[in-house]
């Protein structure tokens, strides 16, 4: 079967959602096709730990329930036949596993990360192993869970479940995963836990934490081989420090890497990610990309990297949208930094830019910590660029917009970091631009022609 669509979609999660919706707030009467490997509405990923750990329910982690999109006139077809094979740009085609082709004005690839999977003897033969991506890999994690509990209890002994990787997904399914079996051991073959948005005095309080909970983290080791059992099932890991270690299950959450391979194959130009200009067009004719799969600039430091955080892809495809649906005035997107939410049980942790500075380049670091509470603040020629707040979440949105804006230190009193900021701490005319920075601050900007 033969489909064409002005605007094609591929992936529905933040960034082609968002996508979606932008170009049809601008363009009513476009035909915008979105596909969706997995066979649901559009979800918030970030909430499938919740779900597992019964804090939310399925019918609350639906970004977009069925019919919602297709009353606003975005068509969505869903599940594993409408994953696109092959990507044809330059005939502005798109190939899908049931068969059809999809002919486009212009495509945006939304395709987000796929897990990396470890090259550790035995894992990927496992039954008993799932990641930690998807609302299937979530609801398969927590069958296991459950199989687990049942035949620990038979054996009249406490089940036991194995996290590798313990970055924001590990730790996350870790907690996901304590109300169903009896304990958790996390490896990390990095010397702490979030290496990536910790340091090792905040990852340290993290870990006695989540250590009080059940949930035992290793940093420094990893498994090196799986044992399986006759049925198929990992039994025990041989771990890099020697011992051993029984088990029931694995989350394997080692980390991810951008889902490009459609946009290489075609053609596509590739860093770390894919390449985008600043209006999220890739090296192929009328081809966008937004989200986890492209690579981005750090307007901090300038290191080009993915950024693989929800906020992030919201952003890029509301960008892309915005393009695709040729506005006249669309801001360019020029690189964002990277701003962590999340929470472990009753622990906050709030950070964002850059945390670990590299050593004799003009960095300087404030640490605040008191009882139960630690803070960190990461400033350099006299402007703020980067925080961690654990367990200290009160405006933590101040300090980020201080990043953001290069607000000058010397603007604010000199107990910015001791005290709670409120927006009145903002110079005059900063405060302006931040409470009404959607709307022009004088007639002037509006041009002399709309008077």
């Amino acid at each position: 079967m033969r489909r064409q669509a002005d605007h094609l979609i591929i992936g529905s999660s933040a960034a082609g959602l968002n996508a979606a919706m932008t170009i049809r707030g601008i363009q009513p009467q476009a035909t915008i096709l979105m596909l969706s490997q997995e066979p649901y509405a559009p979800y918030g990923r970030p909430l499938i730990s919740y779900l597992i750990e019964g804090k939310t329910t399925l019918d609350q982690i639906w970004l977009k329930e069925d019919g919602a999109l297709s009353q606003l006139g975005i068509e969505t077809l869903a599940g594993s036949g409408y994953e696109v094979i092959k990507l044809l740009p330059d005939e502005h085609q798109a190939c899908l596993q049931n068969g059809d082709v999809i002919s486009y004005g212009d495509c945006l690839l939304a395709t987000g990360s796929v897990p990396f999977v470890p090259l550790i003897q035995g894992l990927a033969e496992a039954s008993n192993v799932a990641p930690f991506m998807t609302l299937d890999d979530a609801l398969f994690a927590e069958g296991l869970a459950k199989a687990s509990q049942e035949r620990a209890q038979a054996e009249g002994r406490e089940s036991r479940a194995v996290v590798i990787g313990a970055g924001l997904i590990g730790l996350k399914a870790a907690e996901a995963l304590s109300s169903h079996v009896g304990h958790i051991t996390v490896l990390e073959l990095a010397p702490r836990i979030l290496p990536a948005v910790l340091d090792e005095q905040g990852a340290a309080l993290l870990q006695a934490s989540l250590l009080k909970r059940g949930i035992q983290c290793c940093p420094g080791i990893s498994a090196e081989k799986i044992i399986l059992g006759e049925d198929g099932q990992a039994k025990e890991t041989i771990l890099t420090d020697g011992s051993r270690l029984p088990l029931d299950m694995i989350v394997a959450a080692v980390g991810v890497r951008p889902n490009s391979k459609l946009a290489v194959d075609a053609g596509a130009q590739q860093g770390r990610g894919l390449i985008v200009d600043d209006h999220l067009r890739t090296t192929l004719p009328d081809v966008y990309a937004a989200g986890d799969v492209t690579q981005v600039r750090d307007v901090l430091d300038g290191s080009e990297h993915p950024l693989a955080l929800w906020p992030n892809a919201v952003r890029q495809g509301q960008c892309a949208g915005t393009y695709m649906a040729g506005a006249a005035q669309a801001e360019p997107y020029l690189g964002s930094f990277a701003v962590n939410a999340v929470d472990f049980f009753d622990v906050s942790l709030l950070t964002a830019g850059i945390i670990n500075p590299p050593e004799g380049q003009g960095y300087q670091q404030t640490v605040i910590a008191d009882e139960g509470s630690y803070a960190k603040f990461v400033t350099k020629d006299g402007c703020l660029v980067g925080y961690i707040l654990l367990n200290r979440p009160t405006n933590a949105g101040i300090y980020t917009a201080m990043i953001e804006q290069r607000t000058p230190l010397d603007s604010f009193e000199e107990d910015i970091f001791q005290q709670v900021p409120l927006n009145l701490d903002f110079p005059t005319d900063m405060r302006w631009q931040r409470l009404h920075k959607c709307y022009p601050r004088s007639l002037d900007q509006l041009g002399r022609k709309e008077r």
